[in-house]
């Protein structure tokens, strides 16, 4: 099932792990450290990007309910999506998946954490190569790495230095002082936008409150 979210992780044997990790925030544990989670905006996009000229002709509400998102909650989640739906039907299935395997549970993970230090961030640039922030592309920016062999294939040509400047600096920050700079996450779900340029947003997962 998508809305369990990646299968990949440790093993609940109810003896070393005895709860899963959402379980574990809510009840307190680890709430004396500070956190910071996120992802890029498109982590599963590529997956459907050979497809995407094939997949144009196929209504995105068809193509949502095949994925396994309710009838009820398509209209809602198209409309949270609008910015993403205008680039097609492929790009629409990507965002969902990403939603469902990456972001929807980041946000789940964050509230039960309650007011324990936590910060959410979204890497948003679009690569220059592929036109949407892909999985690990925030990898480089935040190591500020840009001019290591290997970089063009996944940021393209000229990714901006300014960026991997400022992703390595809140990196830096938070290591060294417990704090990236930005607004704790709370109900009103403040983000790190990392685009050019840099932002703040209130409200930054919205966009996967349908799928709630």
């Amino acid at each position: 099932m998508l809305a369990a979210g990646l299968a990949l992780g440790p093993e609940i044997d109810g003896e070393l792990l005895p709860r899963t990790t959402g379980a574990s925030f809510a009840a307190g544990v680890g709430a004396d450290k500070p956190l910071v989670l996120g992802t890029t905006d498109d982590e599963f996009t590529m997956i459907f990007a050979r497809a995407a000229r094939a997949m144009r002709w196929v209504p995105r509400s068809i193509v949502l309910g095949r994925l396994g998102l309710e009838r009820r909650r398509r209209r809602a989640y198209l409309a949270a999506n609008r910015d993403v739906a205008a680039h097609g039907t492929a790009r629409v299935a990507g965002r969902y998946l990403t939603d469902r395997m990456f972001r929807e549970k980041n946000v789940q993970l964050a509230d039960a954490r309650g007011a324990a230090p936590t910060w959410m961030y979204r890497f948003s640039w679009p690569s220059g190569r592929f036109g949407f922030a892909e999985h690990c592309l925030d990898v480089p920016f935040f190591f500020d790495c840009l001019d290591a062999e290997g970089i063009a294939p996944l940021a393209g040509d000229a990714p901006p230095p300014q960026l991997a400047d400022a992703v390595h600096a809140d990196a830096v920050a938070f290591v060294a002082g417990g704090d990236p700079g930005w607004t704790r996450w709370s109900a009103a779900q403040a983000a790190r936008i990392y685009d050019v340029p840099v932002s703040e947003r209130v409200g930054a997962y919205a966009s996967v409150a349908p799928l709630r």
